[in-house]
């Protein structure tokens, strides 16, 4: 008698051992590749052998299907991250300080869903919940895209999809904005350059060049040009922990040429003697150290009285036994960043034309100029009013 379980499963239901092994244990079984692996079904019963079959096929379909889902998904997210931050790592240190928390913190997001998965408004949320300022939230959205980028351009996996391009930077985010020095600081700079002293070359050189600071530390008398008054800007410095270490500029912009102004050729003139190869910063045969920069920059401005104390504790072990202690530290009150600012102001002032203040403060365009360093003083001010008078009554 022909059972139903044998007309729904078997090939053969008047004959159900027709395709089956039996075994010397008396079990009939059935062997065959699904999805490129080799599956095996037994039981005493041949009719349940190939219910067994039937029902493994199944699953195994079930399997495929999800499997092409996933493909169609693309890798996961942490798969593109990870050979994403193997890019960085071959970046500039100052670049990887910067990108690899960014990194670290989509990754921690976003692992373990596939790349398709994503949605832009997710990426919006996780934006919105980080709670930093603009500049950290944009570094951040324009690393996730970087990564989405990877999964496009790379041969294995060609992706066609970028949510990061899709999600817009929340509203609202704090802006940290660093103001230029004030007159009286800037003043202080002016009077030391009469007759400075070795450290006070290095408010003197970022006053004068609006170098970021491991530009102006790269700097040496071989790049000046005294005759022609022209400083060559060619290279920078990175600090990797204390050491410096050569290296390009920040962008390929940064190779430029800058006037040499007549404060700091007064400021450089007892030191043209030296061997070309002269930092003007620390005024030796090798880029200064983290350390030693620090200590000389602060030097300067508490001597001015532009640094403020700051208490750092510390655990220390002494006779096997560990103690707290507490370290006075000096800050000072302004950074050479904000003398690039002041840089960029002065060059307002003086009427340089825009396209001309973009090549010399070493950026590809003037939005920088624009979102960054232009800050409107009071004295940029004067006369404005007048002229507008004028324009008016004509």
């Amino acid at each position: 008698m022909i059972t139903k379980d044998a007309r729904l499963y078997c090939p053969n239901p008047k004959n159900p051992t027709q395709g089956l092994r039996l075994k010397k244990n008396g079990v009939w079984e059935r062997q065959e590749t699904v999805n490129g692996r080799r599956r095996s079904w037994s039981a005493k019963d041949p009719v349940e052998v190939w219910k067994k079959r039937a029902e493994g096929i199944a699953v195994a379909q079930d399997e495929a299907s999800n499997l092409r889902q996933l493909e169609e998904l693309g890798p996961l997210f942490e798969e593109v991250a990870d050979r994403y931050e193997e890019q960085v790592l071959q970046m500039k240190h100052g670049t990887q300080k910067s990108y690899l928390p960014a990194i670290a913190r989509a990754r921690d997001q976003f692992s373990s869903r596939r790349m398709k998965e994503i949605q832009p408004w997710e990426i919006k949320a996780f934006l919105s919940s980080m709670g930093k300022a603009q500049t950290t939230v944009s570094n951040q959205k324009s690393v996730i895209n970087s990564i989405y980028q990877l999964y496009i351009d790379d041969p294995q996996w060609h992706g066609d999809y970028n949510p990061a391009k899709m999600t817009q930077i929340p509203r609202g985010l704090p802006k940290s904005r660093r103001l230029p020095p004030e007159d009286q600081q800037i003043q202080i700079i002016k009077e030391a350059a009469k007759s400075p002293a070795p450290d006070d070359l290095l408010p003197i050189v970022y006053l004068c060049t609006g170098e970021r600071r491991g530009e102006g530390c790269a700097i040496q008398l071989r790049d000046i040009d005294f005759d022609a008054g022209v400083i060559h800007i060619r290279k920078a410095v990175e600090w990797i922990g204390n050491q410096p270490r050569l290296t390009t500029t920040k962008t390929a912009s940064g190779i430029r040429q800058l006037p040499l102004l007549s404060i700091l050729r007064q400021a450089l003139a007892p030191y043209q003697h030296l061997s070309p190869d002269t930092y003007i910063i620390g005024l030796g045969p090798k880029p200064v150290t983290a350390s030693w920069y620090r200590r000389h920059w602060t030097s300067f401005w508490r001597k001015h009285g532009f640094a403020h104390s700051v208490d750092r504790v510390g655990q220390r072990t002494r006779h096997g036994k560990p103690y707290t202690y507490v370290q006075q530290d000096w800050v000072a009150d302004v950074c050479c960043h904000q003398l690039r600012h002041e840089y960029v102001c002065m060059l307002a002032e003086a009427g340089v034309p825009e396209e001309i203040a973009v090549q010399l403060v070493g950026h590809a365009n003037a939005k920088m100029i624009h979102q960054v360093y232009m800050h409107i003083k009071s004295r940029m001010l004067e006369g404005v009013g007048d002229k507008l008078d004028k324009l008016l009554a004509k």
